[in-house]
């Protein structure tokens, strides 16, 4: 009998710790919400606008693709408003040696630039001629 109560003692003390630590409430206390996690454990991803835990470091990220497209051609002046001879236009073809001016849909004669002459061109005294061989 001496030996059974100090075994029934062990056994009872031991479901009373298990029954503490599995049971109880699993509710978060209410503002543990608010909260960022602590730092180790993965959760799902918060929604959009909240707090996001950086990546472990020593983690390798995968860089973000580079832009394969070259970005669209600027011009450093603005194309020669037309003149009264300009013909009209939709598009560089019409205009022989000249660019077509969209904003007036005219040539742009009498041209002031190379803006205004089609590739291979130059202006000239306000009409593009051809550049000569060997120039830039």
């Amino acid at each position: 009998m001496r030996k059974l109560i100090p075994s029934f003692f062990f056994l009872a003390s031991a479901t009373a710790f298990v029954v503490m630590a599995c049971g109880g409430n699993d509710q978060p206390p209410p503002n543990a919400a608010n909260q960022p996690p602590p730092q180790g454990t993965w959760q799902q991803p918060p929604p959009q606008g909240t707090w996001q835990q950086p990546p472990p470091q020593g983690t390798w990220q995968q860089p973000p693709p580079q832009q394969t497209m070259p970005p669209p051609a600027t011009t450093e002046q603005p194309m020669a408003t037309p003149g009264p001879l300009a013909l009209p236009c939709q598009n560089d073809g019409a205009c022989g040696l000249h660019r077509c001016n969209m904003q007036f849909q005219k040539c742009a004669f009498p041209c002031q630039g190379p803006v205004d002459c089609a590739a291979g061109n130059n202006c000239m005294v306000g009409v593009c001629a051809p550049k000569p061989p060997g120039s830039p």
